[in-house]
């Protein structure tokens, strides 16, 4: 089946390797004079043949005869009847093929009978050979034209054998007097095979341009659907971005900002301090808020982006969280060696994101983070024990949780969290470092 729509690329443009066809002029004419389907054009076409073939043969017999048409009329008749039935059969030669070569050979073969014989019958035959071979499938191309073929063989040697007609004027026969049964067959099987070879080749070329059309179009909706998925993912990391630093920063001056509320009529110079701290944290947060709208900007340059967090700054993490009132210890083992940039940032944001849901949901409760580095891979703990004092922050809505397990998921790492017998809540991770160690 043929893909006659559908080639255009998602900018409204066709596809820079789609192929594409030269609309020729006799059809941009035919189109403009009302034919605008393939079987209006070819009865058109069909009507102006016949009518220009009729003018032609009786302006050269009154040439020949000095003005005067032959005698008998009926005969000169009957001569164009034949002689423009030959090319009126191409007006079906789209709807029925096989039909319409039935009858062009039938035509040619009346036309090899006396007095019909008019040089030059047979257009018919070759343009619906050609369609036939254009239009059908491969094995009734071969089956219809053998047997045409022969039949047109058979009925050219009968009608001179028999009905004493001549087919040497006939092109079909290729000169062929009917003497010779053998030359005969060739000369039938040459006109019909030529024909709808040329057919087949012209529905092979059609067949694989819409092939490559086709391919053109599943590349184009393959690559846009790429690049959305490609869309979706980066606004899915963003997003845990956004939420690690409003999370971990915002939950920091929120917490502040509560103490300070505390402290404010006892102990003005804590207050100071604690403002200073909300200063200190909200300039980081809009720091690192700048970096990640940065990435969002495609005229942003690399160097504003900022260096990605990693493991090597976890002590300053830590430190934030202390001087927010955090109750926060590090303990740090191993061989120090380099980390694959994906387990470097993923571990950081673990860690960062743990302490903030203890800031959250357990307030007042000491953290404890353990980092055991070894060749294989990086494990990373964080243990909280049970809130202490009255939080006035809210949850993060579950969010934290299901960024943690994509980032440990990207990383082919595991993840363990859950409640511990005292009440509070631990967060294991562990990254491989190795191919190897990958499950």
């Amino acid at each position: 089946m043929r893909n006659s729509g559908g080639r255009r690329g998602p900018a409204g443009g066709r596809p820079a390797l789609a192929p594409t066809r030269r609309v020729r002029w006799w059809t941009r004419a035919l189109t403009a004079a009302g034919a605008r389907t393939p079987v209006a054009r070819d009865a058109v076409v069909a009507l102006g043949l016949a009518l220009l073939l009729v003018v032609v043969r009786v302006g050269a017999a009154l040439a020949v005869n000095g003005g005067i048409l032959p005698e008998p009329l009926w005969t000169v008749v009957l001569m164009n009847l034949v002689a423009s039935a030959d090319v009126a059969v191409l007006a079906i030669r789209r709807l029925v093929p096989r039909t319409a070569l039935v009858l062009a050979t039938v035509v040619v073969l009346v036309a090899s009978l006396p007095p019909f014989v008019y040089p030059g019958t047979g257009l018919g035959l070759v343009v619906c050979a050609y369609t036939v071979g254009s239009l059908l499938p491969r094995r009734r191309v071969v089956l219809t034209l053998a047997v045409l073929a022969l039949v047109h063989a058979v009925g050219g040697l009968l009608s001179v054998a028999v009905l004493d007609g001549r087919i040497t004027p006939l092109p079909t026969f290729w000169g062929n007097d009917g003497t010779n049964a053998r030359n005969l067959l060739l000369a039938s099987l040459f006109s019909y095979g030529l024909a709808g070879l040329l057919g087949l080749y012209t529905r092979t070329r059609r067949d694989y341009l819409d092939e490559l059309a086709a391919r053109v179009d599943r590349l184009t909706a393959e690559r846009a659907e790429r690049a959305k998925a490609a869309v979706r993912e980066e606004r899915a990391r963003i997003a845990r971005e956004l939420h690690d630093v409003a999370a971990h920063d915002l939950s920091a001056i929120v917490v502040q900002a509560g103490a300070a509320d505390r402290l404010v009529d006892r102990d003005p110079a804590l207050v100071r301090e604690a403002l200073r701290g909300i200063r200190g944290q909200g300039r980081a947060t809009l720091s690192a808020m700048r970096q990640l709208v940065g990435i969002l900007r495609t005229d942003a340059p690399e160097d504003d982006q900022g260096p990605l967090p990693s493991m090597g700054s976890v002590e300053e993490l830590v430190e934030e969280a202390r001087r927010a009132g955090t109750v926060v210890t590090l303990s740090v083992s191993g061989p120090e060696q380099p980390l694959p940039v994906a387990v470097d940032v993923a571990a950081y944001r673990l860690v960062q994101e743990a302490i903030s849901n203890a800031r959250q949901h357990s307030p007042g409760a000491e953290v404890a983070v353990v980092v055991v580095r070894s060749p294989e891979g990086l494990e990373v703990a964080v243990r909280n024990g049970a809130a202490t004092t009255g939080g006035d922050a809210t949850g993060s809505g579950g969010y934290g949780l299901m960024g943690m397990r994509e980032r440990v998921r990207q990383t082919s790492g595991r993840l363990r969290v859950g409640p511990t017998a005292d009440g509070g809540w631990l967060v294991t991770a562990w990254f491989p470092t190795e191919p190897e160690g990958r499950e």
